[in-house]
């Protein structure tokens, strides 16, 4: 059941994706999507070639993310399995902060699965050119579900 469910979210983002997410809102889910089905070329049309900026509800300080940690966490083996449910988002000119609730789990080769844990977030995207950009992600501490 869970196959069929990140077979059809893929097939959901591929359409997406192929038209162009028009908000951040939809780049948002597209992004979570890509990265559940393990496709780096989706994720990558939605990071910076400088990377963004992330603030783990768990790190002590902002690091930079940029499309060779995606392509990292993807070759790893990790299973990834993550949704975003409450998306609202407020524009600010090309800027947009989008919050939203991150359900899901990462969980490391070879690992048990993970139990889906639900994690707050915002995060700013710009828009460039046609597409979305992400600038930074402010994760919250999880809470499981």
């Amino acid at each position: 059941m869970k196959r069929a469910l990140a077979g059809l979210a893929l097939a959901v983002a591929t359409l997406a994706h192929a038209a162009g997410p028009t908000s951040a809102r939809e780049a948002t889910a597209d992004l979570y999507a890509r990265m559940s089905a393990g496709d780096p070329r989706g994720v990558e049309c939605y990071v910076p070639a400088a990377g963004f900026t992330e603030l783990d509800g768990d790190a002590g300080a902002p690091h930079r993310i940029g499309a060779d940690a995606f392509a990292g966490l993807f070759k790893s083996g990790a299973r990834i399995a993550l949704r975003v449910e409450g998306l609202q988002e407020q524009a600010l000119g090309d800027v947009v902060v989008v919050t939203g609730v991150r359900v899901g789990a990462i969980t490391p080769p070879a690992a048990r699965p993970a139990a889906d844990a639900a994690t707050p977030f915002t995060m700013v995207w710009q828009r460039e050119g046609d597409g979305w950009r992400l600038r930074h992600v402010h994760l919250s501490r999880s809470t499981p579900m």
